[in-house]
């Protein structure tokens, strides 16, 4: 006679049990936190503090989701058995890793590629953990209610933007002086126009950085949602308030979608209709989609390759893609990430290192630089190489080609252990995540201390308190008289979260939202609950060990290096530099520049690998210099040794050689006349060096022929005064394409440097009959 199979989870001791539940709480509060903090992705410049911090932040949290899987693979390997559920995520994790690691070598700015490894790295481990924890249907149930309720969260937060935005108009529109003033903008200049184009344009991205990001995240909420109404609709009968608890949830789904509505993302609504025609056409061809799903695939495949194909052959013939601007300058994005792939084909150039090297390969006509191509197989192709794109891939395809093996017929519900209460739980995990919004929101977002105490009061009430009233809101929505159910519609849930996840993925191809950690966090949970699903169908794929005492102690001892080695190398450097830099922009806004300096000093030591300190400071040496009448020498060569230093740590970026470009002239300006021309050779070199890194930069070429008009290499000096101008023709030629209804064209390179640029190279033609 066969053994039946038993569920190994049944002999979980009660220890680790409780701590399956912190880090289930623990996860849901980041999901939760991520969703309800606008958290940019990490690849953004790294000269800003705010950005720093923004970093620091991502890795902080972060960290707490690797630590839980550590914690939770230590305590479990130290059991008398060790059970691990396998996902599917596996193989392609480990691919993906070696290729990170390949990658953030060969990065210029190795910080950066440690952080964004992390940050990235941290939600498919989170997934890994989830799966593990995920053993009844009473959790699964309440990740996906408590990322539906985050999706209510969000558009509550949509629906207060759209009051914001009017109010910020109307006050550019009274005083546009001061509204510079406050963002720091200068009059008549492209940040001007784009500030006034991001204002007029009502962008609704509620505690994300754009509405895309925003559509995505409603995107995923919305499913889940759909989900839980679902299950609730086919298990009405089971309850006799069952058809009062569908509308409950009913009115959470509308909430949930009407947020997705509000942000107008247009790539978030295609996505929306595509995701839904897919969850229907599975509903009704469900049984013979999986008997040919092989078949199924290989179509998607060849489809896949046609369309790219398709996609590259109208973009080169017309140097465009059909559609509006947005789709215009995707196609720059695209076309340039292209050429930075064939110089870099093996590795990339490494994460988060794409901003840096996109000024190589940007169009001159291009209006802006970007960090990211807004397309996510691009984007990680760039910068973790092949390798990277195959690991990535399959961490997403191979569970879904599993789950997509599964039938979507009702069935009875198989028991896991004891179903824990759901009430109990609901109730307990609302209160962990909603105490810890209201405990780590005003550390991460405070109020600014210069605020009134009535301003202070209701800023308390308004961007801490009110949030956490509507998630407990949305939640009670979403959860109102949940209770297990006699039987699990698992497949349709799967096929609904299966849309989800191609559904973002779709919209992906044409943004980067996947990439914000909030997005990414929320993608990863509701694959989670997507492989746990399945396994709760079939609980036979999982991995059941023994261990001998020296394998835990071996383990342990791997865990611990583990840990070392990411706090020493990711956390550990970041936090003490990132802290210091802080405390020199305190110390910069109050006038205290030696202390300032002495605290950049420090933290470029902090954090051998970062570059950000070394700029700042150069850049802290310069300014006082350009203001005093007394032109300190001093200044200008403690600036040039930050920025060597700076270049050193981060040769692809070209702001620092060109403010070393600046600090050579002068001190050229200052110097005799045989040391003049030994710094002028040197500001010639490195703003070739710029120039180099940043090609299609009129600015740049600009800088470069005045520097060499200094030393008498006139024909340099006209070729270069020249190609600024041909470059800034170029951009306005766009601009007029881009926005044909303006008569007056925003200038990138300035209206007095463009007309002294033309009249200058024609001087000197004529002077010297070149």
């Amino acid at each position: 006679m066969t053994k039946p199979k038993t569920n190994p989870r049944v002999s979980e001791s009660s220890a680790l049990v409780f701590l399956e539940y912190i880090l289930l709480g623990l996860c849901l509060s980041v999901v939760a936190l991520r969703a309800t903090l606008t958290e940019g992705p990490p690849m953004r410049a790294t000269t800003l503090a705010s950005n720093l911090s923004n970093n620091l932040y991502s890795l902080t949290v972060s960290t707490f989701l690797v630590l839980s899987l550590v914690l939770w693979v230590i305590w479990s390997f130290c059991g008398k058995r060790f059970l691990y559920r396998l996902t599917g995520i596996e193989i392609g994790l480990c691919l993906f890793c070696v290729a990170a690691i390949v990658a953030g070598l060969a990065a210029a700015d190795e910080r950066l590629a440690i952080t964004d490894i992390a940050v990235f790295l941290a939600p498919p481990l989170m997934a890994l953990l989830l799966v593990q924890l995920l053993d009844s249907q009473t959790k699964i149930e309440l990740v996906l209610i408590v990322i539906a309720a985050l999706g209510v969260v969000s558009a509550y937060r949509c629906t207060e933007q759209i009051s914001e935005n009017e109010h910020l108009i109307e006050f550019y529109e009274q005083n546009p002086q001061a509204a510079l003033m406050e963002q720091q903008i200068v009059p008549d200049s492209l940040d001007h126009f784009q500030f006034e184009h991001r204002l007029y344009s009502k962008d609704i991205s509620g505690f994300f950085t754009t509405s895309n990001s925003a559509g995505s995240f409603a995107l995923l909420a919305s499913f889940a949602a759909v989900t839980l109404f679902i299950e609730r609709y086919r298990n009405r009968k089971s309850d006799p308030l069952g058809f009062a608890w569908l509308i409950t949830c009913g009115i959470g789904v509308a909430i949930v979608v009407l947020g997705l509505v509000i942000t107008t993302s247009k790539g978030a609504m295609i996505a929306l209709v595509f995701a839904v025609v897919a969850f229907f056409i599975i509903l009704l061809f469900g049984a013979g989609l999986r008997t040919h799903r092989k078949a199924v695939l290989t179509t998607c495949l060849l489809s896949v390759v046609v369309g790219g194909c398709l996609v590259v052959w109208y973009g080169l013939a017309h140097g465009r893609l059909p559609g509006g601007n947005s789709m215009l300058v995707r196609w720059q994005y695209w076309h340039a990430s292209g050429q930075m792939y064939a110089d870099h084909p093996l590795t990339g150039v490494g994460p988060g290192n794409f901003g840096h090297f996109y000024t190589h390969y940007k169009p001159a006509a291009a209006p802006e630089s970007v960090a990211d191509p807004h397309n996510f197989p691009l984007s990680i192709l760039t910068q973790y190489g092949p390798l990277g794109l195959v690991g990535f891939l399959a961490m997403i395809l191979i569970p879904l080609w599993r789950v997509s093996a599964s039938s979507h017929v009702s069935t009875p519900l198989k028991a896991h252990g004891t179903e824990p209460d759901f009430k109990k739980t609901a109730i307990g995990l609302a209160i962990v995540i909603s105490a810890v919004l209201l405990c780590i929101r005003p550390i991460v977002f405070p109020i600014p201390p210069t605020a009134s105490p009535q301003e202070k009061e209701a800023g308390i009430i308004i961007f801490y308190i009110v949030p956490v009233i509507v998630f407990i809101a949305g939640f009670t929505l979403l959860a109102a008289g949940m209770r297990p159910a006699k039987k699990s519609h698992t497949g349709i849930s799967s096929a609904a979260l299966f849309c989800a996840v191609l559904g973002v993925l779709l919209h992906n191809l044409i943004d980067f939202a996947i990439f914000e950690p909030g997005v990414l966090t929320a993608f990863w949970a509701i694959i989670a609950c997507l492989v746990a699903i399945g396994r709760s169908r079939d609980p036979g794929h999982h991995v059941v060990l023994k261990p001998p005492v020296f394998a835990k102690i071996l383990v342990a001892a791997a865990a611990a290096v583990t840990i070392a080695i990411y706090l020493i190398y990711a956390l550990v450097p970041a936090a003490r530099s990132t802290a210091k830099i802080r405390q020199a922009t305190q110390a910069i806004s109050v006038g205290r520049l030696e202390q300032a300096h002495n605290l950049l000093d420090k933290a470029a030591k902090d954090d051998s690998l970062s570059a950000a300190a070394l700029s700042m400071n150069g850049r802290l040496y310069l300014h006082p210099y350009g203001l005093t009448p007394n032109k300190d020498r001093s200044l200008l060569l403690k600036a040039e040794k930050c920025f060597k230093a700076a270049v050193e740590r981060n040769h692809a970026a070209f702001k620092n050689f060109e403010r070393l470009t600046e600090v050579y002239s002068s001190l050229a300006d200052i110097s005799t006349e045989q040391e003049k021309t030994d710094w002028l050779n040197k500001a010639l070199e490195s703003a070739l060096a710029a120039l180099e890194r940043y090609p299609g930069c009129g600015r740049l070429h600009f800088n470069l022929a005045q520097v060499a008009e200094k030393l008498g290499k006139t024909d340099i000096a006209i070729r270069q005064y020249e190609q600024a101008v041909e470059i800034e023709d170029e951009y306005r030629a766009q601009f007029r394409q881009m926005y044909p209804e303006r008569e007056k064209i925003v200038s990138r390179l300035g209206q007095e440097k463009y007309d002294f640029a033309i009249r200058r190279a024609k001087e000197l033609s004529t002077r010297f009959d070149i």
